[in-house]
């Protein structure tokens, strides 16, 4: 969309708005001869690439049937629909709003870029601001619940740039190609299987601490989820690009079924399998493994190799009792861990003799989409419309101001400035003209706005960036709530039945382990109050708990696991406490004085932790088939190793994290260094072996 598109698109949005009647084609086609000249077909093509663009913008362009007092049908934009109203929010509901929204940009901003709607987001508080006036976002300050409750996701620029191309397909429901990695199936000791296929994508979700894209795949013949990290290279079908490739599933939902545990997935037949828990540790069957706190359940298993990782990372804690073939399973992925471990370093996950030599990794090729070009230019137009409105808002608002509350660069508002006083209705004599201008003193003036009064009503997009945004930052906020459906309930019929569908289909928000719900309420509350709460805390997830005095500063979802962070009065230091492991909260009636807003920056790292000093570095080498994810999930501790596996170092003051990530791996993962971290989980194999055995007897 060239310049001379973007400012046909505004000129046909000003003759719309201004017209009292629906424009014919006809009508069309005489005031834009030199656009909607030649023959009859394509100009119809012309118009319908234009409506579906404007649309997009949301623009709501329609086209009204001939009627009794009319022979010809035409095109109109409903003022009603077009212009956002004032939502009246109150003060603390626009505070809580813009404070989620702003937290999401940061995270964005900060952590490579994981929003997969930021640019909708930006739209959307620009907006609102409009609506606002001045000091709309700048005086919102920022809620105590959006302060108090945090997510921090490590990002990285590669997926940054998938989730954007795969929001964007699950939106407009169009097919992607997907060359994919999957993951290494136990029974083959590392084998690993990249394939090319065409999928739907139904959804897109946070779970797990991954992105999963869920999706029915054409290979398979079956829906399925493949984590983001593994997709290699990806591109949408461009055929087409304003219609829609397939239905989404009715009733589908990306949240529940990218939420899905492991030994859910659709892989092989599905079976029963007991796990027990050792004494203490029955907690981990709702925390873990969601089922009743007991010492023996029952799960319905339809991909084993998932549960077995999962039953891994917790050693002796749980085994699985049966059936024997998955007891044989497991007794096999541990011995290949403590052969793996048994003396030198060796490498990881190698397959048998005489299996063939895995592939090597291809080099991830970027997402294919729209072209820069293009996307930029639909951005501008996106920001044209907004100009208008906001200097009509503050008459006689200097320029650098100006683009500070829209948040661009003076340079580019300028430029846009130029444009729009440009732009007007048929026959563009001065009179129909936007009249906008800088005057010497650098000081935006509009006389007339030719009906470019108010902004555009939020897209579809536009609400889900923000309801996404409000998910994410400040969860069961009842300001963020109430807000959102303020502003969602005024959306025009269409808009609205789409957000709705969207609001399905993209999940960002990871919800708490179960049975923690109340204990996250609990601890938000005492950390917006400033009161100091005891922990019942079972360190270990063994089952024997302390008591733990806590000033508690925030709650925090980082990588997918909650926890709250505060000053440890026991240690007299900042400490984090995974939530699934707070067996209960006592208040003590103390109150503490206010700390100041938490500084998100500090939670940007991969592992969430504090060091004291006492810190070790722990080595571990992942196979290939798990390098795209340690490369992901540890940025810069991690580097590739030749023949397509990755190193990565961690700090730790103990093994038993380093131990539990080495464990869930069953073999792709190997601790290199500190001896002690080798020897530690080689202990935690055979303890687990010897639990085994003893159920065996």
């Amino acid at each position: 969309m060239g310049a001379d598109r973007t400012e046909r698109l505004l000129n046909i949005v000003a003759l719309l708005l201004g017209s009292s009647e629906p424009v014919s084609f006809a009508e069309l086609r005489e005031l834009f001869p030199d656009d909607y000249g030649g023959t009859r077909e394509a100009a119809e093509r012309k118009l319908e690439r234009d409506k579906a663009e404007l649309l997009q913008l949301g623009v709501p362009v329609e086209f009204v049937a001939p009627g009794e007092n009319r022979l010809l049908g035409g095109y109109r934009i409903d003022r009603n629909t077009f212009f956002l109203r004032d939502p009246k929010l109150l003060p603390e509901e626009s505070a809580a709003l813009y404070a989620a929204g702003s937290a999401a940009l940061e995270l964005d901003r900060e952590g490579g870029g994981d929003f997969p709607f930021a640019q909708d987001l930006v739209h959307a508080l620009r907006k609102l601001a409009v609506v606002f006036g001045h000091g709309g976002p700048d005086s919102a300050g920022g809620s105590a619940a959006a302060r108090r409750l945090l997510v921090v996701r490590p990002g990285d620029p590669a997926r940054s740039g998938k989730l954007k191309v795969l929001a964007t397909a699950v939106a407009s429901r169009k097919r992607v190609r997907l060359a994919y990695r999957s993951a290494s199936r136990l029974a083959s000791a590392g084998e690993l299987e990249r394939t090319e296929r065409w999928v739907r994508p139904h959804g897109l979700a946070f779970h797990g601490g991954a992105w999963r894209l869920v999706a029915y795949c054409e290979l398979r013949q079956a829906e399925r989820t493949f984590v983001v990290d593994r997709i290699e290279e990806l591109e949408v079908n461009t055929a087409h690009p304003n219609t829609a490739d397939f239905e989404t599933p009715v009733g589908f939902d990306a949240g529940k079924a990218a939420g899905k545990r492991p030994w859910e997935w659709s892989h092989d037949e599905r079976q029963t399998v007991a796990l027990r828990f050792a004494p203490g540790s029955e907690l981990l069957a709702e925390r873990a493994f969601d089922q009743p706190p007991q010492e023996r359940v029952e799960l319905e298993v339809t991909y084993l190799d998932g549960l077995i990782r999962h039953v891994l990372s917790f050693g002796e804690l749980v085994c699985i009792e049966g059936p024997q073939a998955a007891r044989a399973r497991i007794l096999a992925a541990l011995e290949l861990l403590a052969r793996q471990h048994a003396g030198e370093p060796q490498g990881v996950a190698l397959p048998p003799a005489g299996d063939p030599p895995r592939p090597e990794p291809a080099e991830p090729k970027p997402p294919k989409s729209d072209p820069p070009k293009r996307r930029g230019e639909r951005e501008r137009l996106r920001r044209l419309l907004l100009v208008v409105p906001a200097a009509r808002k503050r008459p006689g608002i200097k320029v650098d101001e100006l683009a500070r509350e829209l948040g661009l660069d003076p340079a580019d508002l300028l430029a846009d400035i130029d444009l729009l006083s440009l732009v007007g209705r048929p026959p563009f004599s001065p009179d129909d003209l936007i009249d906008i201008s800088v005057d010497d003193r650098g000081r935006v003036t509009v006389s007339l706005d030719q009906s470019f009064s108010r902004p555009p009503q939020l897209t579809a997009l536009e609400a889900l960036a923000l309801s996404a945004a409000a998910q994410e930052a400040a969860p069961a906020d009842p300001a963020v709530a109430s807000a959102l459906a303020k502003l969602t309930d005024q959306l025009p019929g269409p808009a609205q039945q789409l957000y709705g569908a969207l609001a399905r289909r993209v999940q960002i928000a990871v919800p708490p382990p179960r049975g923690t719900d109340q204990l996250l309420v609990q601890l938000r509350a005492a950390a917006e109050g400033r009161r100091e709460v005891v922990l019942e805390y079972d360190k270990e997830g063994r089952g024997a708990a302390e008591e733990r005095p806590l000033r508690p500063l925030a709650v925090i979802e980082h990588a997918g696991r909650w926890y709250v962070v505060g000053h440890d009065l026991t240690r007299d230091a900042e400490r984090t406490f995974r939530l699934d492991r707070i067996r209960g909260v006592r208040e003590t009636l103390r109150t503490f004085p206010d700390p100041g807003p938490v500084d998100l920056s500090r939670f940007h790292r991969a592992e969430l932790f504090f060091p004291t000093g006492d810190e070790k570095p722990v080595v571990l080498r992942f196979s290939p088939g798990a390098a795209a994810w340690a490369l992901a999930r540890f940025s810069t501790r991690g580097r590739p190793l030749p023949g397509g596996g990755a190193e990565v170092t961690i700090d730790s003051a103990g093994t038993s994290w380093a131990v539990s990530l080495a464990l869930s791996f069953a073999g792709e993962a190997e601790i290199t260094s500190p001896p002690e971290a080798r020897t530690a989980l080689r202990d935690a194999v055979a303890k687990a072996r010897v639990r085994y055995q003893g159920e065996a007897t």
